[in-house]
């Protein structure tokens, strides 16, 4: 059984150590007096905050709020995909701007820490399709190395409905050159879920969907190879693995 809470201000616990994978979350004590606005959790243990790993190379120990945490790299892999259109691999001026200017677009969407919402961490799938292409597997286009897939990809045929996984409130419908029409929801306290690639977005901006509303169509626009869910999970300022989300009794889990 988890509580949670809501507490306030900031206090250093330096000397701790803490360990976990690229791309995941763990939790840590909560301070006696954490940051204003950040969600804590009362267990058996005590107080609890979580804490978004980033996706590393190689091993790191970096500091993450008030603690020291080494994250251990993850062999993930890697994906080679062959496009097409050229267009689409080596961009023009034009398409360069356009991707740089949607690329802050999706920033600022990211940018806001609400409270209209408590996220639970009971996620669900958003489709029930096969995951093809599993979070941080090193991405080849056309031969040519480019960032890693941190994101999990969704086999679906197009018109594939799309659920929310968890409540959440609608900051961003938009298309965009790489994603297409593409969406992204805030569940509160630093994380939201994008949906991309879509064939039709069944929101709009501002609205608030309950868990298991469809929001969306799978889809193929954008660059693609064809038609499947791109689905992003941001938390605490980082991408984390969406595949650990939907495991039963993830939250429990981790604290």
């Amino acid at each position: 059984m988890v509580t949670f809470c809501i507490l306030a201000s900031t206090n250093a616990l330096a000397n701790d150590f803490f360990e976990g994978q690229s791309g995941e979350i763990i939790s840590i004590p909560a301070a006696d007096e954490v940051l204003r606005n950040t969600l804590t959790f009362q267990t058996s243990s005590g107080r609890k905050q979580l804490v978004s790993l980033p996706f590393v190379k190689e091993d790191q120990i970096i500091t993450r709020h008030h603690v020291n945490v080494k994250v251990n790299w993850v062999n993930f892999g890697e994906s080679r995909i062959t496009i097409t259109d050229q267009s689409k691999v080596t961009l023009s001026s034009a398409d360069q701007a356009r991707a740089n200017k949607e690329g802050l677009e999706i920033k600022n969407a990211l940018s806001t820490i609400s409270k209209e919402i408590t996220p639970s961490f009971n996620f669900i799938p958003p489709v029930p399709g096969i995951i093809t292409s599993p979070f941080g597997k090193q991405r080849f286009i056309n031969g040519l190395p480019r960032s890693a897939h941190l994101a999990l990809d969704f086999r679906g045929s197009v018109g594939t409905p799309i659920v929310s996984p968890l409540k959440g409130k609608v900051v961003l419908v938009g298309d965009y050159f790489y994603t297409g029409l593409t969406l992204i929801l805030d569940h509160g306290f630093g994380l939201f879920s994008s949906y991309a690639h879509m064939s039709e977005i069944k929101v709009k901006l501002g609205d608030l969907v309950e868990q298991s509303n469809e929001i969306g169509l799978v889809g193929s626009t954008g660059r693609v190879t064809g038609p499947h869910l791109h689905w992003t999970v941001y938390f605490d300022g980082n991408k984390v693995n969406p595949e650990s989300l939907i495991q039963a009794n993830y939250l429990n889990s981790i604290l």
